[in-house]
């Protein structure tokens, strides 16, 4: 059974594409959050220091209003993928801007401040839920900051193939393409970053999430 939250999102793409007044307001109200934050997440720390999150979306909204009207959905995960396709060919462009004037040796680990969210998730929430598009999944903010707190635990490259493959929806071929490696060798670490994403969500869900013991 699909998300009615996922139908909802279909027919407000729809309307922006078909240039309905105000749609395209709308749906950036919908979905800059969640690109927000996906920005956030893949933005080097050294482009960090150079260029702003708000800056890249600002670039990204500006490319999705003059494309938008060209386009054919019929799935809301389809939509929330090219958005992330337009996202990587942005970060890529202020990447080679911004790179190589930035300082060589700062750590490719993002550090997150403040307090660690007390929001919990089920990998199963994240990965294997049918009904709802990878974007769906982000819509919550709870979710968003307990998922960012796991994948900052992570290597770099887990960190980068969950995104890529799980959340932004990118085929095998366009995350080799992006991380520079084969094909398989994306499958092979996406299969090793699951079990370790898995890991940490289950030692981090709280004792009230799991089942006592039986006792004889």
């Amino acid at each position: 059974m699909s998300d009615p939250q996922t139908n909802l999102e279909l027919a407000a793409i729809q309307a922006a594409i078909a240039g309905q007044d105000g749609a395209f307001d709308r749906l950036v109200g919908q979905y800059a959050p969640r690109l927000r934050w996906l920005i956030q997440l893949r933005l080097d720390p050294s482009v960090l220091a150079r260029v702003s999150v708000d800056d890249v979306l600002q670039e990204v909204l500006i490319i999705v209003s003059g494309q938008i009207r060209t386009l054919d959905v019929q799935h809301e995960a389809a939509f929330w993928t090219w958005l992330c396709r337009v996202v990587e060919q942005r970060l890529i462009d202020v990447r080679r801007r911004h790179l190589q004037a930035a300082a060589r040796d700062v750590r490719r680990e993002r550090r997150l401040d403040g307090p660690r969210p007390s929001a919990s998730f089920r990998l199963a929430d994240l990965l294997c839920d049918p009904g709802t598009s990878p974007s769906g999944q982000l819509r919550s903010v709870e979710q968003r900051e307990a998922l960012a707190e796991a994948l900052a635990q992570l290597p770099a490259s887990y960190r980068e193939v969950i995104v890529l493959r799980i959340l932004e929806g990118l085929s095998v071929s366009e995350t080799a393409e992006i991380m520079n490696r084969s094909a398989n060798a994306v499958s092979v670490v996406l299969t090793k970053a699951i079990k370790r994403l898995g890991m940490l969500i289950a030692s981090s869900d709280p004792p009230s999430d799991r089942r006592p013991a039986e006792r004889p």
